[in-house]
């Protein structure tokens, strides 16, 4: 396999050339399991007591054609598990060893060459764009994050819906068709969770506990509370209250004392997310604003007056070290994504994962909020066409079905579930938290100010206005981003022609 690895200057020079697409030879039919094995990965795959899906998958033999996918392994400048996306050799490492996997039975599978880009500089997807639309066939598939990539070349009509190319099976188990419904805008599918990447399974947010403090506080056994469905944000609240101690004795909480929570820039939607509501609500395709519902608004006027209690720290403070309160294990609780798991293993004191917690207690379920700059979705440029456009479906579509069956198991088994968690409570607590994930599109799709306004009410604004008065500011140049929006994603052939 080649694997290029490029500088932002490189990689601006590639762009400019037209690359010819590599003729694609249909040949005999036949399962992938017949073409290819995965022995380095056997056994955790044995693990998840599931028919694999690529046992049924028909492939077709496309005589040595070059598949050049786009992707990176770095998130906000850290490398782990949960954030590669590809492996350039077998380093040992659970994860690593599987994506390189992949890609060999992807080669003898469907006798392709897979040429991978990995951006290691940062290359803006505005580059990526322009070369799209300057005509440059550089790249059948792009893996990269949600809330940028996906975003900007969706809305710069320069990628294809998923649900517009023939070879992709949207309907199968593998694509997660149910989660995908939450993203379809305008009949099409632009935005998807997959196992393409295994970076959804680090995207989704989880309250991490100090279980030493919670035992010295003599606190209520958290876990029960969520098995029993009593893990609610009064509770969350409750303890904060209880843990928060001014250590030195100095009549000022700062960060040499201890913290009842932290909370960062994503917290607010995640507990949003969490309590059963969405800022924007698709239902059927049919998006609508809920600023203006009376159980949101009473929400989040809740978690505003929380955040500015004394227990409860902006971890975005520059004034404040969050690292340092967080090392020497003085909180109570923190909200990290499950990508950062994977770089908290050295803590030194023992720590449980919950879930968010819900509104009350006769809320149904937990939900966990998956957010858009760590999961990362497969787009194709609309520079593929004609036979190639089929040839890259059944490619993409082979990734994601290989990677429900190996990647995912590797990622949300190994390194989430058992590296990442300490005791097997917090395993079980996983697995409940992955049965219910949902999305936020403004976080995505921005509708304007809309997203900005609502980081922005438990932020820069904490204390200082109201949600109520804030949307209204913006609700007419809300609606209107929205039908925008809508539009544009439903005429995708008419923006292609």
């Amino acid at each position: 396999m080649k694997t290029r690895i490029l500088t932002a200057a490189l990689l601006v020079t590639l762009l400019g050339i037209t690359a010819c697409a590599s003729d694609t030879d249909g040949g005999s039919t036949t399962t992938a399991q017949e073409t290819a094995d995965t022995p380095a990965v056997t056994e955790t795959a044995a693990e998840t007591a599931e028919p694999l899906f690529t046992d049924t998958l028909k492939t077709e033999d496309f005589g040595g054609a070059e598949f050049r996918v786009y992707t990176t392994n770095e998130l906000v400048g850290m490398t782990l598990p949960t954030t590669i996306n590809y492996a350039e050799e077998e380093t040992g490492e659970i994860v690593n060893d599987t994506l390189y996997a992949r890609d060999r039975w992807m080669e003898e599978t469907y006798n392709i060459d897979m040429i991978c880009t990995v951006d290691v500089s940062g290359v803006s997807p505005r580059s990526l764009v322009n070369g799209v639309l300057a005509g440059d066939d550089v790249y059948d598939l792009i893996i990269h994050d949600l809330a940028q990539y996906t975003y900007t070349m969706s809305t710069s009509n320069c990628i294809y819906p998923l649900n517009y190319v023939d070879t992709i099976n949207l309907q199968e188990e593998y694509w997660m068709p149910e989660l995908n419904e939450q993203l379809k805008i305008g009949g099409n599918l632009f935005f998807s969770c997959s196992p393409v990447s295994p970076r959804f399974y680090g995207s989704v947010y989880i309250i991490l506990f100090n279980r030493e403090l919670a035992q010295s506080l003599d606190l209520e056994d958290m876990y029960s509370l969520v098995t029993e469905g009593n893990w609610t944000l009064d509770k969350m609240i409750e303890f904060s209250r209880a843990a928060v101690y001014d250590l030195d004795g100095n009549g000022k909480l700062d960060d040499n004392d201890r913290m009842g929570m932290f909370y960062e820039v994503l917290t607010p939607e995640s507990m949003v997310m969490g309590a059963g509501y969405h800022y924007i609500e698709n239902v059927g395709g049919t998006l609508t604003c809920m600023l203006e519902d009376t159980g949101l608004i009473n929400l989040m006027q809740k978690m505003a007056s929380f955040y500015q209690e004394d227990c409860v720290q902006y971890d975005g403070d520059p004034s404040y070290d969050t690292e340092k309160v967080l090392y020497a294990g003085n909180f109570l609780f923190y909200n990290p994504c499950t990508f950062n798991l994977a770089d908290l293993r050295d803590l030194e004191f023992d720590y449980g994962i919950l879930p968010m917690p819900k509104e009350n207690a006769e809320q149904e379920n937990y939900y966990g909020y998956s957010q858009p700059w760590a999961s990362a979705s497969p787009v194709i440029p609309i520079t593929v066409t004609g036979d190639r456009l089929s040839m890259v479906g059944t490619l993409t579509d082979a990734m994601a079905a290989y990677g429900y069956d190996y990647v995912r198991p590797a990622v949300y088994e190994n390194v989430i579930q058992l590296k990442g968690a300490r005791d097997e409570k917090s395993a079980q607590i996983i697995d409940l938290m992955f049965d219910n994930i949902t999305f936020e599109l403004t976080t995505m799709l921005g509708f304007g100010k809309l997203n900005s306004t609502t980081k922005d009410y438990f932020i820069s604004s904490l204390g200082k206005k109201e949600i109520t008065s804030m949307y209204a500011s913006i609700k007419d140049a809300t609606e209107k981003e929205i039908e925008a929006v809508v539009s544009q994603y439903a005429s995708f052939g008419d923006n292609l022609g």
